[in-house]
């Protein structure tokens, strides 16, 4: 034997080579075939995911590197590396992949999807790939992915509805943003025929011919607000100059959403778009209908907001003393229904607790001197306001216009914004305003 493989080895050793060759060929063959990645059980979802999937009749590799020898072989070579990887343990637990959107343009599978136009998603609602691939929406390039990421597993490569429902809605619809019929009914119909609620009969047909607009009722289907909270980026970044970046919008979504895959749920909070399907009490805002009620107070008391006066904040606003520093007064409604709620009215105890009998001086002397000067403020601006209404309204000169206007608005500042909240600041405001009515009659004066 010894001397036949003297006389034949190089024989021998072509036969060897084509055995180790075919043996590696065959290996690479096999990285190939989709149940190579059941080498690792920690696969088995995935597979599973992709084997009831419409993706099925297509490999791995194929989706997961870009099409050429190049990229197929350097696949191959990867999931042997990663084999390796796992049966040494040095494999990562959280897996992360990019799929290149010329993996699903290549020829044969979506090359056309383009140019096949519209096409009906799930419930009706409408919807064209070539209206949200290549041009950026709303300032964002998409890419295949961005969509169809598998987050929900027995579904490969699912259409994520977080990600419509982020783009079309995050800073648009709100409790008190109210979007036009046609900014719902461009995505999807409203409901054809009758129906019932509450054993009452409701056509959408009637409500849509009149333009009513669609939140006027479903103002709910519409919930959460899709921020994005700085623990966010702490999922994958520690450096602090990473974390800087978070305010450079576009800089942010060109990295992780144009250039590498990383979904949008990963860093904004979810927003839900359904009809509620239970009856549960409405969460309403007040905001929806009752906006910036308090902000004369507000701005009063911190002594800003006022036309040709200086800023003057309140000595309790300065010493941070809170509302209900001065609104005591939780019973102001007595025995009266439960169900008409409560408020919290100033009295003036609450001057008298931290300044003691003095504070019921101040605040006696304050209302009175306030009630004054107010008098004084509104039959100066309004003898003005009724020259300036007699003339017609050509013959009015600006000059006497935009003093009027100034005065009128820093009267009704301190009105509305209880001159008490600061009385200093108050003052100053009804005195500008004489002045800025003495200045409007002046100009009315020198027109003749």
């Amino acid at each position: 034997m010894r001397q036949y493989l003297k006389r034949h080895w190089k024989s021998c050793l072509l036969i060897c080579l084509l055995l180790f060759g075919g043996c590696s060929w065959g290996a690479l063959e096999y990285t190939h075939n989709p149940r190579f990645c059941l080498s690792c059980h920690v696969m088995e979802p995935y597979y599973t995911a992709w084997e009831t999937s419409s993706h099925n009749m297509v490999g791995c590799v194929d989706c997961h590197y870009p099409p050429g020898l190049r990229y197929e072989l350097e696949g191959k070579l990867d999931a042997i590396n990663q084999v390796v990887a796992y049966w040494t343990g040095r494999y990562d637990t959280k897996f992360y992949a990019e799929i290149e959107d010329v993996s699903c343009m290549r020829g044969g599978c979506h090359d056309s999807r383009l140019l096949d136009g519209p096409l009906t998603y799930k419930r009706g609602i409408k919807f064209d790939h070539a209206g949200h691939y290549g041009e950026p929406m709303r300032g964002i390039r998409l890419r295949c992915t961005s969509c169809h990421s598998q987050i929900v597993q027995g579904n490969h490569m699912a259409v994520t509805d977080f990600t419509c429902f982020l783009c079309h809605f995050r800073g648009r619809v709100t409790e008190t943003i109210l979007q036009p019929q046609g900014f719902c009914l461009n995505c999807h119909d409203y409901p054809h025929g009758q129906i019932s609620a509450s054993g009452i009969a409701y056509d959408h047909k009637e409500y849509v011919e009149r333009g009513v607009l669609c939140q006027r009722c479903h103002l709910d289907v519409v919930r959460g607000d899709g921020e994005v909270e700085d623990r966010a980026c702490l999922q994958c970044h520690s450096d602090p100059e990473q974390l800087s970046h978070i305010d450079k919008v576009e800089a942010v979504h060109l990295n992780h959403v144009t250039n590498h895959k990383v979904e949008c749920f990963n860093c904004h909070a979810n927003i839900i778009h359904a009809v509620p399907t239970e009856h549960q009490p409405l969460a309403v805002s007040c905001a929806t209908c009752h906006s910036s009620t308090h902000l004369g107070p507000q701005q009063l008391y911190a002594g800003t907001g006022g036309r040709g006066v200086e800023d003057l904040p309140s000595p309790m606003f300065e010493a941070e003393v809170d509302c209900v520093g001065c609104h005591l007064d939780a019973t102001s409604h007595g025995d009266e229904f439960i169900m008409k709620g409560n408020t919290m009215k100033p009295t003036v105890q609450g001057c008298v607790d931290c300044h003691g009998e003095l504070g019921r001086d101040i605040y006696n002397l304050w209302t009175e001197t306030l009630a004054f000067e107010m008098d004084r403020t509104v039959e100066a601006v309004g003898a003005v306001r009724s020259r300036l209404e007699r003339r017609e309204p050509q013959s009015v000169p600006f000059a006497a216009v935009s003093p009027l206007e100034d005065a009128e608005f820093n009267l009704n500042f301190v009105r509305y914004g209880r001159g008490v909240h600061n009385f200093n600041y108050a003052l100053k405001l009804l005195k500008q305003a004489r002045r800025d009515a003495e200045a409007a009659a002046a100009a009315l004066a020198g027109q003749g």
